[in-house]
């Protein structure tokens, strides 16, 4: 999208962004800018020193109190480069922490419209593209600012004591942003490069990851491994040239401030031969010939922070402007509490291809009992679930539940009534407890344990030393498949859901272990609209009525026995 400003450039969201914790960033500013004003002093007192103790003859206890002064000053300047510090990072910190949650939320409103993209990319903006932001508020922001008061306020104390010293400085500054920016506009392009390698390496190592097991059993582990050392050395091959973009631009930036010091000192040399100036005022002016080019410089290395920042938030901004789907929004009609009966009239979804989706399908899901959902893979079984729970919106015709438009029924409300058992259900490392309450924080003991009884999972679970506390591992390991099925429908049962879409609930098990799975769905039924997905006989015997799909479209809505018999 090219709407605004903001889509066309990165920086003026990213200034946004800053804008949320301007109090912060200003505190980090009045530090750093009271750090530079604590240096003019300092060089001051030390210039002082020096006239006393060579010129005046002075010994060291007369300059002792200075020399005390000249210490606090030093303990003064690391407490305030330490608290702006500390401020500026807060900032940025704050920053990212409302990024991320605005990016969840999104990702939670656009994923299940099919409109967030790819698992590894998008956990590399969550991740790194977030922590990117840092670089630009902590680092960039703050230095530009100081870049251009510090040494504003070192020239006023400069010319009034030397002025062709001051004169010297102010011709020479400018070169230094020049040349910063002419640079950061060779290196921006290898930033946005490196943020895209970035992406793909966290979307392959993913997938290898999730398919090391079938990789180890068909042998091509290896070969991904040798693959994944090409596209990692490609990587650093691409850091490196960044870096030495970086390296050029230091070595550029401290040339010229350490010409301009150099000039400077020939100068105050020769004022000083000629009696011309005092060594006080020559000492002071040279003390701050280095501390006027550091903010420069200082800024100058900042300039790829804020190329990083960019990079960043050119990943980040698409996802936070993409415009949520209406059928999302929590307003609406509230549905009522009971076991739906939906409608579908001529409905129609494509994901942009000739494949896939579902087309012209007009069909009824009566309310409550089993309603099975077969056909070849491909042919649309999932697109048609999808539709049914709200996650994806028709191109074309309508879903009602109850007489009601489902993209008219407020969205909040309707996902309360809602449970999706998926093939391999999800379970996160944490007790048995934890993985049956995510659909139902609030459930007390006793409704805890009815559903896993009518899961006919309590038994299981009572032998276990530590019962409901025990601890699953990643991906539930600690309960075996059949196990982890009944944990997922005691998990539907307990947030009492009144539709229910199960991916199937039987495929992997042994006999006796779908034999329970089956006997709990048959109990999970009364009183919900439950549709299966199974291509199992025993799962499709067990259900009301079958609809079969093919390429697509409705081919014809039959009892068990028809469709398993071969019946027309």
């Amino acid at each position: 999208m090219q709407t605004t400003d903001i889509h066309r450039s990165p920086e003026p969201w990213l200034r946004q962004q800053a804008r949320t914790v301007r109090g912060q960033l200003v505190t980090a500013l009045l530090w750093g800018l009271a750090g530079g004003l604590l240096i003019i002093l300092q060089a001051r007192l030390l210039a002082v020193i020096c006239q006393r103790v060579v010129i005046d003859g002075q010994g060291l206890a007369a300059v002792q109190p200075l020399l005390a002064w000249v210490v606090l000053i030093i303990l003064l300047r690391g407490s305030a480069s330490y608290r702006g510090e500390h401020a500026a990072v807060r900032a940025a910190a704050e920053v990212r922490q409302q990024v991320r949650s605005r990016l969840y939320r999104k990702l939670l409103l656009l994923k299940p419209a099919g409109l967030a993209g790819e698992v590894g990319p998008l956990t590399e903006v969550v991740t790194a593209g977030v922590e990117g932001l840092e670089a630009y508020l902590a680092r960039f922001l703050p230095q530009m600012v100081l870049a251009g008061l510090l040494p504003l306020a070192m020239l006023l104390v400069v010319l009034p004591t030397e002025w062709r010293s001051g004169l010297v400085l102010l011709f020479s500054a400018p070169f230094i942003p020049l040349l910063m920016v002419l640079i950061g506009k060779g290196s921006e392009a290898l930033n946005r490069r490196q943020w895209e390698r970035l992406a793909s390496m966290a979307g392959h190592l993913l997938d290898l990851v999730q398919g090391l097991p079938d990789l180890k059993i068909f042998g091509r582990a290896k070969h991904e491994a040798e693959l994944v050392a090409s596209v990692s050395e490609e990587y650093r091959q691409g850091t490196m040239a960044v870096l030495r973009v970086a390296f050029l631009s230091a070595f550029t930036l401290e040339f010229f401030a350490t010409v301009g010091t150099a000039v400077v000192a020939v100068l105050i040399g020769f004022r000083l031969l000629a009696g011309n100036l005092s060594l006080v005022d020559g000492l002071f002016v040279l003390l701050l010939a280095p501390e006027f080019y550091l903010p420069l410089r200082n800024l100058g290395l900042a300039y790829h922070s804020r190329m990083n920042g960019l990079a960043a938030a050119e990943r980040i901004m698409p996802l936070l402007e993409q415009p949520i789907p209406e059928m999302t929004q929590a307003d609406g009609v509230l549905p009522a509490y009971r076991a739906p009966e939906i409608r579908c009239a001529a409905v129609t979804f494509r994901y942009g291809g000739e494949r896939g989706g579902v087309q012209d399908i007009s069909l009824t899901i009566p309310s409550g009992g089993l309603t099975a959902l077969v056909g070849a893979s491909g042919s649309g079984k999932s697109t048609l679930a999808r539709l049914l729970l709200g996650l994806a919106r028709p191109e074309s015709g309508s879903i009602t539940v109850d007489g009601i438009d489902l993209a008219a029924l407020n969205q909040t409300a309707w996902r309360v009534q809602l449970a999706w058992v998926a093939q391999q259900p999800f379970f996160m490392v944490g007790s048995i407890r934890a993985n049956l309450l995510l659909g139902a924080d609030a459930a007390d003991e006793t409704a805890i344990r009815d559903a896993l009884e009518q899961a006919a999972l309590w038994p299981v679970i009572a032998r276990l030393p530590a019962g409901l506390e025990t601890v699953l591992g990643d991906q539930g390991a600690g309960l075996s498949g059949g196990e982890l099925r009944r944990l997922a429908l005691g998990r539907v049962l307990l947030r009492d859901a009144r539709l229910v879409v199960l991916d199937e609930p039987t495929a992997g098990l042994d006999a006796d272990n779908e034999r329970l799975v089956l006997e709990t769905l048959k109990r999970l039924a009364v009183g919900r609209t439950v549709l299966v997905i199974s291509h199992r006989e025993a799962a499709i015997a067990c259900c009301d009525r079958v609809v079969e799909l093919a390429n697509g479209r409705l081919e014809r809505v039959v009892t068990p026995q028809q469709y398993l018999g071969g019946a027309p």
